[in-house]
Formats: structure tokens, sequence, C-alpha cells
């Protein structure tokens, strides 16, 4: 069976929530029969060894892990590559014998459908073996990584070497840095939006050419990871959240670790608060004030990493204004909590802090405001393994508990959650507009509006997760209308999500109909040239080849 973690525990957790879904069917690759799939999966076997090859029982860890529909997404088998060169013989089979592959770096990306494939019967190309970290600058501030690498990993070898960096880490310290970066995912430092600090790329291509982003693409470049530029066209957005190559080395930017650290909280008790409170911070940004992104969360999300909702509330359907008040008082803060991070010298970090404090006590005179500064000791700049927080990049697995929060006292069942992340612009109104919206609609359905906000300099990433017990079919059900309702709403208001699960990839494509789909159209143009025979990831985002791959699923146009 193959491994996944070094780390024990990490593996120990990765099992128990793959192991408590529905057994894997067998499925094959579209147009594939069984005596031809057993050929191509011996020719994959001669390149990565019998025990890189997953397929039956174990392909359980290659699913969704919390699917609302449990037999969508089946892969017929996973390959696990160690490198470059595995990879192109691995690509050349896949040409021969036009089987699609599905690419997956570690495949958690929770909410949106994990490793499993857009198609079923595509065959898992993970890359959670080639785990390297290649190269690591302090002066410059940046890391070259391979797939595998983690949160966790790159945490780890800055303080086992003494180096005064930071890495910007998601909620969940588990995954991949090349694939939360690729899926625009983001930590809460600085350069947390890492989809916009990449310095540079290593990406196989479909016929197995490897091309090089940025300065890379000069050999022996002494500027080789320290400017993104190409000469020409700029590359590097073709490769996120896309089926156009198989990125394999990834150089981003990291922080600076700094001499002093500010954390801070904002609590707002009423619903309204949040549309000045979103006003705010966007002064504060366009002033240079705040340095990462704020995170703001409700308190049905905020209560949710305490303790489960059975613990809170017995009464069936969401919680009661009584059990909201209560747990605001529990926890000492309103129905909105806010937080961002200051970092620098001691002296600028509280400059920053009193021009926060005087436009928020101006514009949110009803909100409280909690800091705690902390410095360096000795001269050295802050040990971010002291304070343990997203704002200072230190992973963890805290978050996952939240996916447990609806399950029954007695202890059964297993957590899950599904998310639609939407982009709205940074105006107070709309987001507050929004969310009366969205929590009707909620509520409507029974469920509890766990809400977060992403604040960045000029938009909003408006996340609505449905938490359900993913062994209860009523829990299932529910969650589909919920999140039929939302995108429905959605593309009325004119808002897209920013990623999505692989069930709903072509209906926000398709909310890009500016003249006839034409970004779509763009696209498949690039795929159909670079990637003849359809093999990578088709379908993904809504893209799909011009050359069908046997009987692949209809696009819904």
């Amino acid at each position: 069976m193959v491994g996944f973690y070094s780390d024990p525990a990490l593996e120990q957790q990765h099992a128990a929530i793959f192991q408590t879904l529905k057994g894997s069917q067998s499925v094959l690759p579209p147009g594939i029969n069984e005596a031809e799939f057993e050929r191509i999966l011996a020719s994959f076997e001669r390149i990565v060894g019998q025990k890189n090859i997953v397929v039956g029982s174990d392909l359980i860890n290659f699913r969704d892990p919390y699917p609302l529909d449990e037999d969508a997404h089946q892969p017929s088998a996973a390959i696990c590559p160690s490198s470059v060169e595995e990879i192109q013989a691995i690509l050349k089979i896949a040409n021969q014998d036009h089987v699609p592959l599905w690419i997956t770096s570690r495949g958690k990306n929770f909410g949106y459908g994990g490793p499993a494939p857009r198609v079923p019967g595509s065959v898992v190309l993970s890359l959670h073996r080639m785990d390297r970290i290649l190269e690591v600058n302090e002066q410059l501030g940046y890391v070259v990584v391979e797939p595998g690498t983690t949160f966790f990993d790159v945490n780890r070898y800055f303080k086992e070497n003494d180096v005064g960096l930071w890495c910007g880490v998601p909620a969940l310290g588990w995954g991949s840095v090349v694939g939360n970066t690729l899926d625009r995912g983001h930590g809460y430092t600085i350069t947390g939006d890492r989809q916009h600090k990449i310095a540079s790329m290593e990406v196989v291509l479909p016929s197995g050419e490897i091309l090089r982003t940025g300065q890379w693409g000069v050999p022996n470049s002494p500027s080789t990871h320290a400017c993104s530029n190409n000469f020409g066209p700029q590359v590097d957005g073709l490769f996120l959240q896309s089926n156009l190559g198989i990125v394999t080395k990834l150089g981003v930017y990291v922080d600076i670790a700094p001499p002093a650290y500010m954390s801070v909280a904002v609590h707002c008790s009423e619903v309204a608060d949040i549309a000045p409170l979103i006003d705010s911070l966007q002064q504060l940004y366009r002033e240079d004030t705040l340095q990462n992104h704020a995170h703001i969360v409700n308190i049905n999300h905020f209560a949710s990493r305490d303790s489960q909702k059975h613990m809170q509330q017995t009464q069936p359907g969401p919680l009661t204004e009584q059990v909201l008040s209560k747990l605001r008082q529990k926890y000492k803060t309103g129905y909105w909590r806010c937080v961002f991070d200051l970092y620098g010298p001691r002296s600028l970090v509280l400059a920053r802090f009193a021009r926060v404090e005087a436009v928020i006590s101006k514009t949110v005179p009803q909100a409280r405001l909690e800091h705690t500064l902390i410095e360096g000791e000795n001269g050295k700049p802050v040990d971010n393994t002291k304070i343990g927080t997203l704002g200072v990049g230190a992973p963890s697995m805290f978050a996952a508990k939240l996916a447990d929060y609806n399950l029954p006292a007695d202890g059964s069942g297993a957590g899950a959650h599904i998310d639609v992340t939407l982009i709205l612009p940074g105006e107070g109104k709309v987001v507050l507009d929004w969310f009366v919206k969205m929590r009707g609609l909620m509520e409507a359905h029974g469920a509890d509006p766990f809400i977060g906000c992403h604040v960045f300099d000029k938009h909003i990433l408006f996340v609505q997760e449905y938490v359900f017990d993913k062994t209860q079919a009523v829990h299932r059900e529910r969650g589909r209308k919920v999140l039929v309702s939302i995108l429905a709403a959605a593309e009325t208001a004119g808002f897209a999500s920013y990623r999505s699960h692989l069930q709903h990839m072509d209906a926000v494509q398709n909310l890009f109909s500016f003249n006839r789909h034409i970004y779509r159209r763009f696209v498949e143009q690039i795929k159909a040239a670079i990637d003849p025979n359809g093999i990578i990831a088709p379908g993904k985002q809504g893209i799909w080849p011009q050359k069908r791959i046997g009987k692949l699923p209809a696009q819904n146009l």
C-alpha cells in the first residue's frame, strides 16, 4: 500500500478520513477495455514499480473525501512517480493509448474534490513522492520545491537550519505548497497570496517536453528565481488551475521573519457591522497600512472550532438567536470576528496599529480591538514556533475539527464539508447584502451559515461552507440543494467562484460567457495545440479537449 506521510500522526489522520468512504467501484478509462487496461498498467508498472501503482480497494485514497455523491468521480488507477523522467515516460504511454490523467500534488483540497478526477475512470497521477526542497534563499526570500513538499516540510526545514524565513500556510498544513499555489489557495502572512508571488515554474508539457518560466528559462542565470519576468507574454498563469501541463518544480517568494509582530482582532457585535468594517479595511489597504489579508468569520464558524453542534443546541435546525448570544458571551466576541497581523520593526508596527485604531474607531465605533505585540529575543527575529498561528506561518491541523461539527452525540458518523467561495468586490454594503441573502438561503434549508471572508485589497473571497455527516443520505441531499441554490443566486448576482468542486466546474466556467465564451474557446485552442490527445485532466475548470477521449461526459454548455 502506498504511504502518504512520514509523520505517523498525519498518515493516521489521512487514513481516518478516507477509510470512512464507501468502497470503490471497478471502473475503466473511457474507451478502454479491461484487457487493454491491464496491458497499460503493466507498462506503467515497469516505470514506477508495482508498489507505486494503486488499484482495487486502495483507490479509496484517491476519491473525494467529502462527497455529496458517493459514486461520482472514481479513478481507474493511480500512479505515484518519483521523478520528472518517470512522468515523461508515463505521458508517452498515456498519449499512445489515450489514457486521461488527473494530476494531483497531495490531493488535500478538501471541500473541492480532493484527489478525485473530474472524468470517472481517469488514472490519477499523484506527485506526493516528489517531495524535495531544492533551494532556500534567505537573502532574497524564496524557496524552490517539488509538488509533494508540504507546509510542515518547509516550516521544519526553516527551523532545523535556523533560516530566518516564514512561509504563509493555509488552514491545514499537510497540503502541498505547489498544489495550493496552483489552485489559487493562500496563506495568511504578507506573501500569503502565493499565486501572485510565483518566481518560476518547471512544467512538463503533455508532449513530455520541459518548460521553465521566468528567468529560469535563461540557463545558469544568477537571476533565476529573483524575477518572474519572461521576455514576451507571461505564461505562468496558464498553469494555474490548469490542464495544460504538469508543474514539477515551483519557485515561490516567502516572508522575511520580522523583528516584531502584532496580532490584531476586531470584534463587531452586530451583523450590520460587517459593512463599515469592510470599508475600513479597504481604506487601510489603500493607504498601505495593512500588510496581510484580513480574515472575518461569523460566530457560527468561530464556535465550531471548540465544540460540536450537539453540545451547543439539541433542537434541530440552525442555531437559534439565544444560542448564538450565549456563544458570543462565552467566547467574548461579537457576531463577527476579524483578525489580521502587522510585521516589521517595533516602531513601524506600533505606527501601523495606531492608524488601524484611528480608522476603525471612527468608522466602526462600537467595535472592540485586541492586540498582542511580540518581539524577537536577543536581537533575533520573532520565533513563529512560539506563537503557532496562521498569521506567523505556523502550520497545524487544528482547523480539521470543523468538519466534525454536525456529527451525532453518540460519536457515530464521519465529518465533511463542501465549499462555495465567491469573488465579491471590496464594498461593505455589497458584502452585507450578500451575507443576509445567503444566511436566509442556508437557514431555509436547515443549515447553519458558516461564513468566512478573506479580505484582500480590492476584493473579498466570500466562503460559504456546508458542514455535514457524509454517512447520512439526508445530509448529502440537503447539501446538493444548498449548493445548487447558492450557485443559482450567484449567477443572478454576477458573482463567480474563485475555485470549485469538481461537480460544478462546468457551471462556473459557463459564467464567463462574454463574446460567446471566448475565454474558454481561447484556452481550449491552446489545449488542442499542446495536448492534441487531450490526456491531461480533461474537464478541469470546465476546459475540455477538442479531441474527445472515449465517451467523456457531455459538457454542460
